[in-house]
C-alpha cells in the first residue's frame, strides 16, 4: 500500500496504526502531498489522504481506516463484532473532532481556552464513556479477548492528543483506569511500540508553529 498524506501526525494516523500494528510494510507518499492540490483532479473526491494498493485507489478516512485494518487482519468478520468494532471507531473519530476547535480558534486566547476545555471536558467525558463500556464488557479490550481495530484507533487517537502536549496518560488515570491498561497492552500489538514519529500539525503550546 502507498498512502499519500503529509509527514504529520493528523488523519492518517488512524490508518498508518492498522498498518503497523499488523505489521504491514507501506509508503508514505509525501511528495505528491507536498505538491497538493497539483494531483487534486486525480483524486476519488479533491482530498487526502489517499491510499493507492495495487489497481485500487482508496478516499476518505472511514473507507481507509477499515481496509487497512482488514489487511492488517484487525477487523472482524461477523456483522455483530464489525458494528460494535465500527461504533468504537466512530466515537474514536469524535474524540479526534474536538482538537479543531483549537487548531481553528481565531486567536490565542481563545486557542488556549479551547486546548485548556480539551483537556478537562472533552476528552475526560469520553474517556469516562469508553471507561463505562469496556467495563460493562467484561473485557481487557474494546475488542473483547484481543485488542482489535477499535483498540488501535484508540492508540491513534491518544497518540495524537500526546504528541499535541497532553498528558493523556495522566488524563486516563483518573478517569479511565481500565482504558489505560487496554491502551498499555495495545501498544505491545505489532509495530505500534515503534510508531513512527512525525511532525506536528496540532500543538496545545502556543510557542510551536502548529499551536
Amino acid at each position: 500500500p502507498c498512502l499519500i498524506y503529509w509527514e504529520v501526525h493528523g488523519r492518517s494516523d488512524f490508518c498508518q496504526a492498522m498498518l503497523v500494528a499488523g505489521n504491514v510494510e507501506y509508503d508514505l507518499d509525501t511528495a505528491t502531498a507536498n505538491a497538493w492540490p497539483a494531483g487534486k483532479d486525480e483524486s476519488p473526491f479533491g482530498q487526502i489522504p489517499i491510499l493507492n494498493h495495487g489497481d485500487l485507489t482508496l478516499a476518505q478516512g472511514g473507507a481507509l481506516n477499515r481496509y487497512c485494518a482488514r489487511l492488517a487482519g484487525l477487523y472482524p468478520n461477523g456483522p455483530v463484532e464489525a458494528s460494535i468494532c465500527d461504533m468504537y471507531m466512530e466515537e474514536m473519530m469524535d474524540i479526534f473532532g474536538g482538537i479543531f476547535k483549537a487548531k481553528n480558534a481565531p486567536d490565542e486566547a481563545s486557542k488556549l481556552a479551547a486546548w485548556k476545555s480539551i483537556e478537562e471536558e472533552h476528552l475526560p467525558k469520553h474517556f469516562a464513556l469508553l471507561e463505562r463500556n469496556i467495563v460493562k464488557s467484561g473485557k481487557p479490550f474494546l475488542g473483547g479477548d484481543k485488542a482489535n481495530a477499535a483498540d488501535v484507533a484508540f492508540f491513534a487517537v491518544t497518540n495524537i492528543y500526546a504528541k499535541a502536549g497532553l498528558d493523556v496518560d495522566k488524563i486516563l488515570s483518573e478517569t479511565a483506569p481500565t482504558m489505560l491498561k487496554a491502551l498499555t497492552e495495545t501498544k505491545k500489538v505489532g509495530g505500534l511500540s515503534n510508531f513512527p514519529d512525525r511532525g506536528l500539525f496540532f500543538s496545545s503550546d502556543p510557542k510551536h508553529g502548529s499551536f
